[in-house]
């Protein structure tokens, strides 16, 4: 690990405004651009849906999902329209292969029902062959969430996520069904996202107690579908693919630079929240330069 004086200084003259480094569950750097900045609710964007996918494997834990391989005409019966249709599963949901046409959130977001006009998507490949991002595939994830629970999504992590965590202070934005958006919807303090990088980090436990199950932790966070040279995604997590570094890195990435980096071999995990407009992976590019280096 180069100078945390160096790290220090270059992100200074960045468009970042908090940073949060942790090693062996101990802080070893602490930055925000001003006093607002420790406060402050960030918005967090797309690191929403790997919060998203946590409360997955704590409904299938507790036998409110059955599995991953539950296919999503369980819980919209009206989307039964053919084969192609039926193959369609959590899974697909969670590793973004369902393979229906994805027209981005400029056509979801004008829509009076998300969750209907995701369903009403023409199937373009067959499911599971081809990784399409989309936040309609998150806010399926959440509907189903609220379907089999009985409990809006934020509630559900209220009580099985947020509050075990000591996780208060937050918001968690609905769509006009009332559902949780899934992609996007949350804004939390940085260190409250440090604590989902550090509960990932311990394999699911919080303070003794196991909050998200080993086995999730370690399935939802390994590679699944190879996305380009550098990256790969799991269940709404990436993964650094192209570097040589030590061991496993995964990631929550969210738009203008917000991230959760967990690298379990250097018993490390970095937050940043960021202000970027272009130029969003800069974080984690200094992340590699500054904390890897041995």
């Amino acid at each position: 690990m180069k100078s945390l004086t160096d790290f220090e200084k270059i992100i200074k003259k960045d468009k970042i405004d908090s940073v949060l480094v942790q090693k062996n569950n101990t802080m070893i750097f602490e930055y925000y651009r001003n006093q607002k900045m420790k406060e402050k609710k960030h918005k967090i964007y797309s690191v929403t849906k790997s919060i998203l996918s946590a409360l997955i494997g704590i409904a299938i834990d507790k036998k409110f999902i059955e599995n991953i391989n539950t296919p999503i005409i369980h819980y919209f019966p009206e989307f039964n329209k053919g084969k192609e249709n039926e193959r369609i599963t959590i899974k697909h949901l969670l590793t973004m292969t369902t393979g229906l046409h994805w027209p981005g959130n400029n056509g979801m977001i004008p829509s009076k029902n998300w969750v209907k006009f995701v369903l009403q998507q023409d199937i373009k490949y067959p499911p599971g062959n081809e990784m399409v991002y989309s936040c309609g595939s998150s806010q399926l994830l959440s509907a189903i969430l609220q379907k089999a629970t009985g409990l809006n999504t934020e509630d559900f992590a209220k009580k099985y996520l947020f509050t075990p965590l000591g996780i208060t202070d937050y918001k968690w934005n609905r769509d006009a069904q009332g559902i949780a958006i899934g992609g996007f919807g949350l804004t939390m303090k940085t260190a409250d996202m440090l604590k989902i990088g550090t509960l990932y980090l311990n394999n699911g436990v919080w303070k003794l107690k196991q909050i998200v199950p080993y086995r999730w932790i370690e399935e939802s966070t390994s590679s699944k579908i190879k996305t380009d040279d550098h990256y790969s995604y799991a269940y709404h997590w990436w993964n650094i693919t192209s570097d040589n570094q030590v061991g496993r890195i995964f990631l929550a990435i969210g738009h203008e630079g917000q991230y959760i980096i967990v690298a379990p071999e250097y018993q490390l995990v970095t937050v940043f929240t960021s202000s970027f407009k272009d130029g969003a992976t800069r974080p984690l590019q200094y992340f590699k330069d500054y904390l890897l280096d041995p």
